[in-house]
């Protein structure tokens, strides 16, 4: 079968583009979340969204959508477009039903078709299209670790596989919490449920508050590098650029538009405890949590543990899906509650 590479704007292959998302597993490769990066891309100086679509040559037939950045400048290189910070997997798509022998052919075309440098992060550890890196070409593999709950068919099963100090932990936190009076809830927003609008302004005001703290401690430390006159520009800098960036990048925009999106929020009354927001799967196997988050006034409660301990007894209870992806990171509060490490690899090619 002969191929050729073609160049297609993004907005030009919506309909292509999600007849592939049945081979996907990620979410975060859907055309309506990639449809916000691109915009957040397209800002940027130095950045050419560049999408690769390998055809078939006899009848014009798209078989793979590759979405990369061209990034210019003295370290030119070709980047994935899903590699941005708050996204997760980045891949290429394939046509439905395409074999795997046509599928082998069109990634080796690809590859062929970019002899220069390229920077291809994120890619999922079956993903083909890092299996089939050529070898000869590969600088560099570096694994990332990433985290999975499969979600337990009975809840006390789980508790006991769980480490005795970590379910000691977690039955502790909700001790305290009954000892204390606080009446914790859980409220799932997004699909059938729209997320209120302050409800998502006081979201964005708790996650904020997190990175806010975290930059205000420095400024008062001599642990930190360059000194306070350093870490005080820096501060300054997170109460402006930095915050206006905060509420505008492309999670943040699509997390309460997506029909796909799930927010769950753990309420003390009217105060947010914590939340995590994620991004259900077609076929809604998987939800994967790039964004979660916790209100510092409630750290004596361990507030990640319990959230995820409340969302886990939720998706028992209502079957919405198989697995809690915790996404990019390896954070120990994700093991503590029985996470399963994968990684993604970024490769660098010469």
């Amino acid at each position: 079968m002969d191929k050729v590479l073609e160049i297609i704007p993004f907005e030009n292959l919506e309909s292509t583009w999600k007849a592939m998302e049945t081979q996907m597993v990620s979410p975060f490769m859907y055309y309506d979340y990639m449809q916000y990066i691109v915009r957040e891309e397209n800002r940027k100086s130095g950045h050419s969204v560049r999408i690769a679509c390998i055809k078939d040559k006899a009848v014009g037939e798209i078989l793979m959508i590759v979405p990369l950045v061209y990034v210019k400048g003295k370290d030119a290189h070709y980047k994935m477009l899903g590699d941005i910070g708050g996204c997760d997997i980045a891949d290429a798509l394939y046509k439905d039903g395409i074999s795997e022998e046509d599928k082998l052919e069109c990634i080796r075309f690809f590859y062929d078709s970019f002899p220069g440098p390229m920077k291809l992060f994120r890619l999922w550890e079956q993903s083909p299209l890092y299996l089939n890196a050529p070898q000869e070409r590969i600088v560099s593999a570096q694994p990332v670790v990433y985290a999975d709950i499969p979600v337990p068919k009975d809840w006390n099963e789980y508790l006991a596989s769980l480490s005795g100090y970590s379910r000691h932990n977690l039955t502790r936190a909700f001790r305290r919490m009954d000892r204390d009076g606080i009446e914790h809830r859980l409220e799932v927003y997004g699909g059938d449920r729209p997320m209120p609008k302050d409800v998502w302004a006081l979201l964005m005001k708790t996650y904020y508050a997190r990175f806010h703290n975290k930059y205000k401690r420095g400024v008062f430390s001599d642990q930190t590098k360059g000194g306070i006159l350093v870490q005080t520009a820096k501060y300054v800098h997170y109460l402006t650029f930095k915050k206006h960036w905060f509420y505008h990048k492309h999670d943040s925009l699509s997390i309460p538009e997506l029909q796909n999106a799930r927010t769950y929020v753990l309420w003390n009354g009217d105060d947010m405890i914590s939340f995590a927001c994620g991004f259900l799967t077609h076929d809604k196997k998987v939800c994967s949590y790039p964004r979660l988050a916790i209100n510092e006034k409630y750290n004596y409660y361990t507030p990640g543990c319990v959230l995820l301990a409340e969302i886990l007894q939720h998706y028992m209870a209502e079957g919405v899906t198989e697995h809690l992806d915790l996404s990019r990171g390896d954070e120990p509060y994700k093991f503590k509650m029985a996470a399963v490490p994968y990684n993604t690899y970024d490769i660098v090619l010469k």
